[in-house]
């Protein structure tokens, strides 16, 4: 079952044609991620260094804009995890316009789990891996 977050389109995220702005949809997803850790995995992502000594950087990103999103709406961002490796995890994204079936955008992004301070590959810790499973896309 997909994690999901609603937030509003605020002004800071449109640009001059009054539309969110393309970078601000990772503005987005990233929103959804530390919600995500904070209440599925029970660790504030911003703590995953000093608590579990890993980082988890983006190492590749695709990503598709097929709607345009305007200041207020209300949108929801799902994330789902799309697949699971011993040191990666692939995530996917959706953002929602209200009451739309259809994602104004959608995105898969892979993480790399790396060891702090070393930058070595690292395991995926247990409660992070446990947390992405429940959220396996089916």
């Amino acid at each position: 079952m997909a994690f999901r977050i609603t937030q509003p389109v605020r002004h800071p995220d449109v640009d001059r044609a009054g539309i969110v702005y393309f970078p601000r949809f990772y503005d987005f997803f990233h929103r959804a991620m530390e919600d995500f850790f904070e209440q599925e995995v029970k660790l504030p992502y911003w703590q995953l260094e000093e608590t579990l000594k890993v980082a988890l950087p983006v190492v590749r990103i695709e990503s598709d804009f097929d709607r345009p999103l305007q200041h207020g709406d209300h949108v929801t961002i799902q994330l789902e995890t799309l697949g699971l490796g011993r040191h990666s995890a692939v995530l996917g994204y959706e953002v929602f316009r209200p009451g739309a079936t259809e994602p104004a955008s959608r995105s898969k992004m892979v993480l790399c789990c790396i060891a702090l301070p070393s930058w070595e590959k690292a395991p995926l810790p247990a409660q992070v891996r446990e947390a992405f499973e429940r959220h396996r896309k089916a």
